[in-house]
């Protein structure tokens, strides 16, 4: 019986040193995340009011700073496409993810096709189209593929604990 105790007391520590290890890893990842994030935001905000101010001013050329507006109208409506699709809403929660993922990018291409025309990104050629096109779906489909293989992983990760706390609670 003493014997076990101290297994457990000894599994307690190791467990316990191995969870700080990763709240640490963790809370250093979600630091150079946020900083990266908030660093673009306001790179995003500095460069729309420059794009603005210089487009009502006349300064520079008009269609570059158009280029920068659609660009960040284009990461803004990104923003917002997520928001509306993969915040859990009662309404939404009711679609499977790939309902949801499928009409947020019903939602993205049209919006940066408008875009892309407004903010002339691309020549007005076949060829230039096509490569936009193509882009897009190559980029979906390498998404859905990451997705799906971070959601099995989870999906293991979560079985696993599952079995683990039936065969604690029949011990």
């Amino acid at each position: 019986m003493k014997l076990e105790q101290i297994q457990a007391q000894e599994n307690l520590r190791k467990n316990n040193g191995e969870n700080a290890d990763n709240a640490a890893c963790k809370t250093l990842k979600e630091s150079f995340g946020k900083s990266l994030f908030v660093g673009a935001l306001y790179f995003m905000g500095i460069s729309l009011v420059y794009a603005v101010v210089a487009l009502l001013a006349h300064l520079g050329d008009a269609q570059e700073n158009i280029l920068i507006l659609t660009l960040i109208v284009a990461g803004i409506g990104a923003g917002l496409f997520q928001q509306i699709w993969f915040n859990y809403q009662p309404i939404i929660l009711r679609l499977s993810y790939f309902q949801r993922y499928m009409a947020f990018n019903g939602c993205l291409f049209p919006m940066l096709v408008v875009l892309a025309l407004m903010g002339r990104w691309l020549p007005n050629i076949l060829e230039a189209w096509i490569s936009f096109i193509g882009t897009y779906l190559v980029i979906l489909l390498m998404m859905t593929l990451l997705f799906n293989q971070r959601f099995k992983h989870a999906n293991a990760q979560y079985q696993e604990a599952f079995k683990k706390y039936q065969a604690s609670r029949r011990a």
